[in-house]
């Protein structure tokens, strides 16, 4: 039976600007580990790094979104306690004020009787008729966005696909199974109040 994990998000759709500032020259790039990579839970693995256009002395650290311990210096190991979806985050900058970051995201597998969680949901990529709808879950999942313009306190009793929902982003869920999950959701009314459910299942 595949374990199903549903949340919940409002959304009111507005046309948006942005403004990138983006670092001068220095371009960091992670090596090591690859995106998604299968990692034994106790298991060592390398963190690898390279750095261009660098000016000065260059900083490093690693970061972890599990509350590891953050390390410094451009190759560095990490060890993972607990299993599930990681975030490794590299934070690089250089004697004249630039600074680039790169996340990559590895799925530490073992003996883990946690459920499948959602965390992080977010929105991105905002146009007068479109948006990104992202989460992560803490193990590889597959993934799908349902949506409508009106609240649905309960799916209770709702039948796949759509769960009672106007909309859906497809008939069944995206058979791509991953950790770091980021769904187009296109169509939308502009200054529409929409609300929307993230679905995943292992």
């Amino acid at each position: 039976m595949k374990t199903l994990r549903i949340s919940l998000v409002a959304l009111t759709l507005l046309l948006l600007a942005s403004t990138a500032v983006y670092a001068a020259g220095l371009t960091a790039t992670i090596v090591s580990p690859a995106p998604n990579a299968s990692v034994a839970l106790g298991q060592s693995f390398d963190l690898q790094s390279t750095v261009t256009n660098a000016s000065g002395g260059v900083n490093y650290v690693w970061s972890f979104n599990d509350g590891t311990t953050n390390r410094g210096g451009q190759n560095q190991t990490v060890t993972f306690a607990t299993a599930g979806a990681k975030v490794i985050t590299l934070t690089v900058g250089d004697g004249s004020g630039a600074s680039d970051v790169k996340t990559v995201s590895v799925v530490v597998t073992g003996s883990d009787s946690s459920a499948l969680a959602i965390t992080n949901i977010r929105i991105t990529d905002i146009t007068t008729n479109s948006a990104v709808i992202r989460w992560t879950t803490n193990r590889v999942a597959d993934s799908r966005v349902i949506y409508d313009t009106v609240s649905h306190s309960s799916i209770t009793g709702a039948t796949s696909p759509n769960y009672g929902y106007a909309n859906s982003t497809g008939t069944s869920d995206n058979t791509t199974k991953v950790v770091e999950h980021a769904v187009t959701v296109s169509g939308l009314a502009a200054s529409t109040h929409y609300f929307f459910r993230v679905i995943s299942a292992e």
